[in-house]
């Protein structure tokens, strides 16, 4: 319990009032024996005990009323959020997430559980006499002074976004004004859904959190008010890539279901330009990736739109957005030890297939690795020891910025390691025998099943020749004696994938199987995304931001835009020359919460306090001075009640007449 007027507690000391008066009283009376009156206090002895007892009461009752009167005065404050405070508080630093995934409603009518607490805390706030408010919200990270907590709801910094929050950085960032301001009694109120993607529980800097709250000049109060760790039934949708190719536009989308299992069908609608078709998809379990092929006219140089789900408990989830430009060439450069090998015929027919004008391929060799035009490319492969220096610096970049590499073995020995990989020893299989596949991953990697689930022919895959892959990536294809037949290494925004053998004759069947050629084409699709990423930024950061001079106009059709909110909304909007899709962060799509055994790990030595807010109308803390002026006059009646005599049991004693004597027993 807590107290708006503290002060006014040294009040209590008024309840030893009745007591000192009552043992003023016992000093005013001399004790005078007389005889006459010794049959008298004989009589009495036994009933002495039950008037001290009521005498006691009457005194308790007094010095209570008394002090249910001062915590009146005080003006106490209970309630789960606050009732286990102590103290005036003087400023109330809000720190606020206003991530997508805060958009999420507990039902259907139910406000969202960041309007349903700012509510809350407005009301609070107002209750607590009105402490300075200053104000941290997740997606400006600005620190704002709130003069009026009932204009709360009502400023544009704590609206819905489609951005993540960084629960560690908003923190050091209230610590950090503590500290340089310290105003003196002061808490912190973290407002959040407790998703995990927002918290970053293996991010180094919670070590910093909880030292930083320690050292505090006061003693500050952590209080974290959060939706619960129940999570809500809910749908997601998101893009994993959109492509031009020709004149088809291909989007690869996910589907994500938070809670219930089972199969059930899902109404999708998609936009192009502001012409809109629907189909149903079917998702079984808790995830469905599924591809769609909208067709375009020649004519069409860019276009834009948006793919969207029936309203639900998110809408901040509901939608994603798109935007594409004209016909991007595909090019390949193949680094080869021996440019005039078959390998490499292989390789320049399996990136670039006859018939498709906008494939191309050159082969050059490890010293004219200058001629690659490495910001116009989709893949390169690399059949050649692992580069140093420059080269390897110009690789790795190209494949942090989205780029894919595909590296074949070479036929001599590389001691060299690139993205933490390494090839070993060139290995043969016993006499008339061959290397074969042992497993693989069908749902992931460029060997994948196809779209219609149909199985890549990896168990067909026959060597001769191979070389060991040793690193720190993961392998999604192996041979029957458990070592790397595919390996992959994710880097930045971009795919190094390693092949244990070459599509050659003399190494392996990889040319007949054609496997060779389905792992060209698949990287040369996810290494030109990097191509159209000058039409994706992510809600929040600085690409989806007005730059400059740049006038901002929004181009779908699914929502009204809220100028205000800048860059922190999911759309499509023209910025100045430049056309920008903004999507909301993928990790806002994910389910998983910090649950409170997490917290305590996180917040570990430092005390804390956790509400959940159910959503009810109930505030988050109430003043409880009605119950403890309801406490004085209980006292106070009580009081007068013992205090009433009793009335006489036998009969009245006549005028005259003289007492009974006692009885030579008594």
């Amino acid at each position: 319990m807590s107290f708006l007027s503290q002060p006014i507690l040294w009040g209590l000391l008024a309840a030893a009032i009745p007591v000192i008066i009552h043992l003023l009283n016992r000093r005013r009376f001399r004790t005078v024996k007389w005889a006459a009156t010794s049959f008298l206090l004989k009589a009495s002895r036994e009933s002495r005990g039950k008037k001290k007892l009521k005498h006691i009461l009457i005194l308790a009752c007094r010095a209570l009323a008394i002090a249910a009167l001062i915590f009146a005065v005080a003006r106490p404050l209970i309630g789960g959020f606050l009732g286990s405070g102590s103290g005036s508080v003087g400023t109330v630093v809000l720190v606020l997430d206003r991530s997508a995934s805060m958009e999420t409603k507990a039902g259907s009518g139910e406000p969202s559980h960041r309007q349903s607490v700012l509510d809350k805390i407005s009301e609070t706030i107002k209750n607590m006499g009105s402490p300075r408010l200053v104000l941290i919200d997740s997606a400006s990270g600005e620190i704002q002074d709130v003069p009026d907590p009932e204009a709360l709801t009502e400023l544009s910094t704590t609206y819905a976004t489609d951005t993540e929050a960084d629960i560690p950085t908003l923190l050091m960032k209230a610590i950090d004004y503590l500290e340089q301001t310290n105003p003196g009694q002061s808490e912190i109120w973290l407002a959040s859904d407790l998703q995990r993607n927002d918290w970053r529980p293996s991010d180094s800097r919670w070590g910093a959190v909880r030292a930083g709250i320690d050292s505090l000049p006061t003693k500050t109060n952590l209080r974290i008010l959060t939706a619960g760790e129940k999570v809500v039934e809910n749908f997601a949708l998101e893009l994993l890539a959109s492509r031009r190719i020709e004149d088809d536009l291909f989007l690869d989308l996910k589907l994500t279901r938070s809670e219930g299992n089972g199969t059930t069908t899902v109404p999708i609608t998609f936009s192009l330009k502001g012409a809109r078709s629907s189909e149903r998809v079917t998702i079984n379990g808790q995830e469905l990736r599924f591809q769609k092929r909208i067709p375009l006219a020649p004519t069409d140089a860019e276009g834009h739109g948006w793919v969207g789900l029936p309203a639900d408990n998110n809408p901040r989830d509901n939608s994603v957005y798109f935007a594409f430009g004209g016909k991007e060439p595909m090019k390949t450069w193949v680094v080869s030890e021996d440019p005039a090998s078959p390998t490499d015929d292989y390789l320049r027919k399996a990136a670039a297939p006859a018939g498709f004008e906008r494939y191309s391929c050159e082969i050059v060799a490890p010293t004219q690795t200058t001629q690659i035009d490495w910001s116009a490319a989709s893949l390169i492969i690399w059949q050649a020891p692992i580069p140093i220096g420059s080269v390897a610096s110009q690789l790795n970049d190209f494949v942090t910025s989205g780029g894919s590499v595909l590296f074949f073995p070479p036929s001599g020995n590389s001691s060299e390691a690139i993205f933490g990989t390494a090839w070993g020893d060139l290995q043969y299989p016993p006499d008339g025998q061959f290397f074969i596949n042992g497993s693989w991953i069908k749902d992931d990697g460029p060997w994948q099943n196809g779209r219609d689930d149909s199985a890549m022919p990896v168990d067909q895959i026959r060597a001769v020749q191979r070389r060991s892959i040793s690193g720190d990536g993961s392998s999604l294809a192996e041979w029957d004696d458990g070592s790397p037949l595919l390996y992959r290494k994710l880097e930045g925004q971009g795919t190094a994938i390693f092949i244990g053998s070459l599509p050659d004759d003399r190494w392996s069947n990889l040319e007949f199987v054609a496997l060779h050629l389905v792992a060209v084409q698949r990287l040369i699709e996810k290494g030109s995304d990097r191509l159209h990423s000058g039409y994706r930024a992510t809600a929040g950061l600085e690409k989806a931001m007005a730059q400059g001079d740049e006038v901002r106009e929004r181009l779908d059709t699914f929502e009204d835009d809220e100028p205000a909110l800048g860059g922190y909304l999911a759309g499509v909007y023209r910025l100045g020359e430049r056309t920008v899709a903004v999507n909301r962060p993928v990790g806002e799509n994910l389910p998983e919460r910090v649950d409170q055994d997490a917290l305590k790990q996180l917040l570990d030595g430092t005390p804390f306090t956790l509400f959940e807010n159910d959503n009810s109308k109930s505030d988050l803390v109430a003043e409880a001075w009605r119950a403890f002026l309801v406490a004085v006059l209980l006292f106070l009646l009580a009081e007068a009640l013992l205090c009433l005599q009793p009335k006489p049991t036998g009969p009245p004693i006549k005028a005259g007449t003289t007492a009974p004597k006692p009885s030579s027993a008594s």
